[in-house]
C-alpha cells in the first residue's frame, strides 16, 4: 500500500491526468447497415480526416496498397452487413472505402493495453482495461465514444463498446448478463506484421477482428461458452490476447497465434495481461503487468470495486501512461453500463 500512495503522490506532483467524460451514441442494428453510422460519424469528421492523413504518412505505402486491394474485393473478404457498414462510414466522411479499411486495421493491430480481471467478495468479476495506442494519441482521444448497440425489434438485446469513430469492430465491449471482452495486441517482434495480416485476409481467408467481435456480440443467442470456443479456434489475421469473463463464475485469458490458442489460463482470483506472453517476465522497459500484479497482491482483491480499481490500479504509473487513451471498467455480472474515462496524462 505504501507503493500505491507514493505513486499517486508522484503523479500529482510531476504529472497531470484529468479524466474526461466520453460522449455516447446509440446504434440501431435493425437499421439498414448502409445508413447505420450516418448519424454518428459526422460528429467526428475533422479528427477522422486528420487521423487518416496522419496514418498515411506513418505507414509504408505497400501496406496502403494492400488495404486498397482488400477494399476493391470487399464483397469477397467482408461479409454482410459489415460490408455495407464500411460504405456507410465512407459516405458519411466522403472518403474512399479503402481509407476506412485501413483505419480499421490500424485500430485493431496497434493496441498496447493492460487488461485485468478481479474476483470480488460478492461473487462478481470486474473487468478493467487501459487502452494504450502508440500513434496519434491526442487524435484518438477525440475519436473515442461510448457506443450502445440495440435492436428496436428486441428490447431485451443490447451491448456496449468503448469505440473509436470509423471502426466497425469491438476492442472493449460488454453485454450485461452475458460476457465482456477486451483485446490486447500480442508483441511477437514480427517486423512484417502488417503485410502478414493483410495477406492472411487475401490468401488464407482469415477474418479480421472487427468481423469476429461484431459477429459474437451481434448474435443474441451467443453464450459465453460459444464465445470462448470462437476466440480459441477461429483463424485470425494476427496474434492477440483475448481477456473475457461472464462476470460471475468464469474468466479467462486466451493467447492466440493466427491458427490456434496457446496456454489459455482460467481466472483464479486475479489476472493481468499486457502485451507479452504470461509465461514470460515483463521486459525491464515495460513493467505494466508486474506493477498491476504487485498492487493486487498488496490489496485485498475481494474488496475491489469499480471505483478503487480505477484509482489504485488503472491510475498508477506505468499502468497509466502517456499513451493511454481511455480507462474502461466493465461488470457484466450485474446490470451496469461500462464506466469509461478519457485519460490525459502529461508532464506538469
Amino acid at each position: 500500500m505504501i507503493f500505491i500512495v507514493i505513486n499517486i503522490l508522484f503523479i500529482s506532483l510531476v504529472q497531470s491526468d484529468i479524466p474526461l467524460d466520453i460522449p455516447s451514441f446509440s446504434i440501431d442494428l435493425d437499421r439498414d447497415p448502409i445508413h447505420r453510422w450516418s448519424d454518428i460519424i459526422p460528429n467526428f469528421i475533422e479528427p477522422m480526416n486528420e487521423f487518416n492523413i496522419a496514418i498515411r504518412d506513418q505507414i509504408p505505402k505497400a501496406y496502403i496498397d494492400l488495404a486498397e486491394v482488400v477494399a476493391s474485393r470487399l464483397n469477397q473478404h467482408i461479409p454482410q452487413p459489415y460490408h455495407d457498414e464500411f460504405y456507410s462510414i465512407a459516405q458519411a466522411l466522403s472518403m474512399p472505402v479503402a481509407d476506412i479499411v485501413l483505419i480499421n486495421f490500424v485500430y485493431e493491430l496497434r493496441t498496447f493495453c493492460t487488461s485485468l480481471l478481479v474476483r470480488t467478495l460478492n461473487g462478481t468479476i470486474i473487468h478493467g482495461r487501459n487502452l494504450d495506442f502508440d500513434l496519434n494519441t491526442d487524435l484518438l482521444r477525440r475519436l473515442t465514444f461510448h457506443a450502445k448497440f440495440y435492436r428496436q425489434s428486441d428490447p431485451t438485446f443490447t451491448y456496449e463498446s468503448v469505440h473509436f469513430a470509423g471502426s466497425i469492430g469491438l476492442l472493449t465491449s460488454s453485454r450485461s448478463g452475458y460476457f465482456s471482452l477486451s483485446i490486447n495486441q500480442r508483441d511477437i517482434n514480427d517486423k512484417d506484421w502488417w503485410m502478414n495480416a493483410l495477406m492472411s485476409i487475401l490468401h488464407l481467408h482469415s477474418l479480421p477482428l472487427f468481423i469476429i467481435t461484431r459477429s459474437i456480440f451481434d448474435n443474441s443467442s451467443m453464450s459465453y461458452q460459444d464465445m470462448k470456443d470462437t476466440l480459441q479456434y477461429q483463424h485470425l489475421i494476427a496474434p492477440v490476447y483475448f481477456i473475457l469473463t461472464n462476470g460471475h463464475s468464469s474468466g479467462m485469458l486466451i493467447t492466440r497465434n493466427r491458427l490456434n490458442s496457446i496456454n489459455p489460463i482460467e481466472l483464479n482470483s486475479t489476472l493481468v495481461q499486457t502485451n507479452y506472453d504470461h509465461w514470460l517476465d515483463d521486459p525491464p522497459k515495460d513493467p505494466r503487468r508486474t506493477t498491476a500484479e504487485n498492487i493486487l497482491r498488496t490489496f485485498n482483491s475481494t474488496q475491489m470495486t469499480s471505483e478503487n480499481m480505477f484509482d489504485i490500479v488503472l491510475s498508477v504509473i506505468p499502468v497509466l501512461n502517456r499513451l493511454t487513451i481511455y480507462t474502461a471498467i466493465m461488470n457484466p455480472g450485474i446490470k451496469q453500463d461500462i464506466f469509461a474515462k478519457i485519460r490525459t496524462l502529461k508532464p506538469r
